[in-house]
């Protein structure tokens, strides 16, 4: 805690970071560029004294025009990207953060006890992994969950791999593996399911990013990046290629099995939001702090489509893939809805003017994107966390910084609205498995459970620290009982101070039942604050620290 601020102090400097930027902002009313770019409050009072309009522009010459890493077509809509040598050595500047990043100069360390998990007192039920040999499926934060190109068989998939665990025994969490990633790791983890493999994707502060056997914690390859990492990754449509983005601008489209280059893309600015993949059209979608959302078609290389936002998006982007729509949030408040359906017509396409290189030409004419805007919808303070899409009436639920959740219909009218006690800066987590509950996790250190058609309070509980992270529901974990479905769930949830909580969360019961909906069974503690939303599947919880590890962590029943 900085108990005297001067005229001169640098924001981040002082341990300023996005979060805190984000309150400061709002607070102030104004654009959160303008911490990034004027940082102390002597240089921040002469911003906010000239005129907005003069401001604004320099903002967007500064921040968007940069002709040495793209060019840039007369067709607004058209961007093409040049590659460049993976290893480029770019040094990456000191990272900001709430708290000072440990440096760990050792050598890397791996801890690995995969052999004592397999025979503790799980009674040799779980054989974690197994069951999903044909299974090809990547696991991300808030319960998201990507197939190869259009699979429809979703909950055959999930229900084929399931472990089942003691319903009237202790529990407790151990550490199965962690991986040392140089730097604080506040990215969350990307868990990938492909040819009877399990692998985990991340990226830490260092501007490294690895491919790890989730099963055992040892490294299958690792790269490095021109700028730290913070966002997720995401997969392509046929897994062949994992995307990542960093803090230079760039998007990365890497081998899945080696690693090595296959594309960059350079945005305008830092890229901390996790990339979604439209499984129809087989494109990326990713958005930047330079206020643009982009469509890229990593087959051709190039962008096909840009929309400017009106904010920074932080914030993952849903796809509705029954109805071609995407949703997009940035830090102004901003929601937009793009209608993303393609037809082959090329008669009306935003390409027919467009000159093109040879080699694209026929790419192109197999593919039309006429995108457009559906709906903008302005809310009252930034939007952090990820997007999500109530499958029922397929609305839209955000969550703000101020502490509403706002659920969104699908034509942008807003159904309801609920206040929860702090700040928001995660997504709201949803499952096939919890269908009457919306779980959403506050920085007064309380987890939310709403109704996801009424936005009714259903419960409240406190872990006794802020979160900053989203929750995840174990849906391949289940107690021991004759019905899977009607069974209690459990619910990770970490805490901005390092503290990793398993919940058990009872699926179904009224706003005026008197029995316990949700307890606390399980916590542990690491050596370091969290930032990273977990993923847990079949009782084990990947999580990314700011003691410059990403765990593995197990449940098991005590004896």
């Amino acid at each position: 805690m900085v108990k005297e601020v001067s005229d001169d102090d640098d924001f981040f400097a002082i341990g300023g970071d996005s979060l805190a930027a984000a309150h400061l902002s709002h607070s102030l009313g104004i654009d959160m560029r303008f911490i990034y770019q004027f940082r102390s409050p002597s240089k921040l009072v002469i911003c906010m004294s000239e005129k907005k309009g003069k401001l604004r522009e320099d903002m967007q010459h500064n921040t968007i025009q940069k002709p040495d890493h793209k060019t840039e077509s007369q067709n607004s809509n058209e961007l093409v990207s040049r590659p460049f040598p993976l290893h480029y050595g770019v040094k990456s500047e000191p990272t900001p953060s709430r708290m000072q990043c440990e440096k760990n100069v050792s050598a890397k360390r791996l801890k690995i006890d995969s052999e004592q998990f397999s025979s503790k007192s799980m009674k040799d039920k779980i054989s974690w992994g197994s069951g999903y040999s044909e299974m090809h499926c990547a696991f991300s934060r808030c319960n998201k969950v990507h197939y190869p190109n259009s699979c429809s068989n979703e909950g055959e998939n999930r229900e084929n791999w399931s472990v089942e665990f003691p319903r009237n025994q202790m529990v407790s969490i151990r550490e199965l593996w962690k991986v040392h990633m140089e730097s604080c790791v506040d990215a969350s983890p990307l868990v990938v399911l492909k040819h009877s493999k399990t692998y985990l994707f991340i990226g830490s502060h260092s501007r490294k990013f690895f491919c790890i056997d989730a099963k055992s914690g040892s490294i299958c390859w690792e790269t490095i990046l021109e700028g730290r990492i913070e966002g997720s990754a995401m997969v392509v449509g046929d897994f062949s290629q994992v995307v990542i983005g960093c803090y230079k601008g760039k998007l990365y489209f890497l081998d899945f099995s080696t690693g090595s280059l296959r594309w960059t893309f350079q945005a305008g600015g830092e890229i901390k939001c996790q990339p979604v993949v439209h499984t129809s059209s087989k494109l990326i979608w990713c958005g930047s702090h330079d206020h643009t959302l982009y469509a890229l078609d990593y087959r051709s290389q190039r962008c096909v489509y840009k929309l400017q936002c009106g904010g920074s998006i932080f914030a993952s982007p849903i796809i509705d893939e029954g109805h071609s729509s995407l949703y997009v949030a940035s830090t102004s408040g901003r929601v937009t809805a793009v209608s993303i359906k393609g037809r082959s017509d090329l008669q009306n396409s935003p390409w027919t003017n467009c000159s093109l290189p040879n080699n694209l030409a026929k790419t192109v004419s197999c593919m039309d994107f006429p995108f457009h805007t559906l709906w903008v919808l302005e809310l009252e303070a930034p939007i952090f966390g990820s997007l999500s899409i109530i499958p029922s009436s397929r609305s839209v639920i955000c969550c703000l910084v101020d502490g509403q959740v706002v659920a969104v219909s699908p034509s942008g009218t807003i159904i309801w609205k609920y206040r929860t006690g702090g700040p928001i800066f995660a997504g709201p987590c949803m499952s096939h498995l919890l269908p009457s509950q919306v779980l959403v996790c506050c920085r007064n250190g309380s987890v939310y459970s709403l109704e996801p058609e009424s936005g009714c309070h259903l419960w409240e509980y406190n872990v006794g620290d802020p979160i900053t992270a989203s929750a995840y529901i174990d849906e391949n974990l289940h107690f021991e009982s004759h019905q899977l479905l009607a069974s209690d769930r459990l619910v990770s949830v970490c805490s901005s101070s390092g503290r990793v909580h398993v919940l058990r969360v009872r699926p179904s019961l009224s706003r005026d039942s008197n029995e316990s909906k949700v307890g606390e069974i399980a916590k542990l503690e690491l050596k370091a604050d969290i930032f990273s939303s977990p993923v847990m599947i079949g009782g084990r919880i990947f999580v990314g620290c700011r003691d410059d590890y990403v765990h593995c962590l197990t449940l098991e029943s005590c004896r």
